[in-house]
């Protein structure tokens, strides 16, 4: 049987990865899918309004993401440390990287909103590029985590 404090672990590892994989899933989404579908088959005056639109609602899910992103990392660093004693080598760096890269995604996203906040048409999702190679880095790095 599980341990209820082993429970809320494993709920909180959860909640991160799903936090995680949701708000990247959905900006992969948009770089493969919605934005090239968009270009291609809607008018321009059009396209600007729809992208905008869907982005601003995008941001709507993703702030939320963002919080559980910041709590359960934290709470999931408490565990760590609880069960290393000490955060060194191999872990302390690629944590200290996550940390990093969340970091300079966090302030893409919050450039992100000031710019959803001027209401103009947008041609493309701002810092979206950078926003996905972030995401995958750390990914990689919640991997090293995982298994170091």
């Amino acid at each position: 049987m599980i341990a209820s404090g082993q429970l809320f672990k494993i709920l909180n590892f959860w909640v991160h990865l799903a936090s995680a994989f949701i708000w990247i899933g959905g900006v992969l989404f948009s770089s493969l899918i919605l934005l090239p579908a968009a270009q291609k088959f809607l008018n321009k005056d059009v396209r600007g309004e729809f992208l905008r639109q869907v982005h601003a609602r995008f941001q709507k899910f993703s702030g939320a993401f963002v919080i559980l992103l910041l709590v359960t990392g934290g709470i999931n660093i408490h565990f760590a440390k609880q069960s290393r004693s000490a955060l060194t080598g191999l872990y302390f760096n690629a944590l200290m990287l996550k940390i990093l890269f969340f970091t300079i995604l966090l302030t893409f996203y919050l450039l992100h909103l000031k710019e959803l906040g001027n209401k103009k048409p947008l041609s493309h999702f701002p810092y979206q590029e950078a926003t996905l190679v972030l995401g995958v880095l750390i990914i990689l790095m919640a991997a090293v985590l995982k298994h170091s």
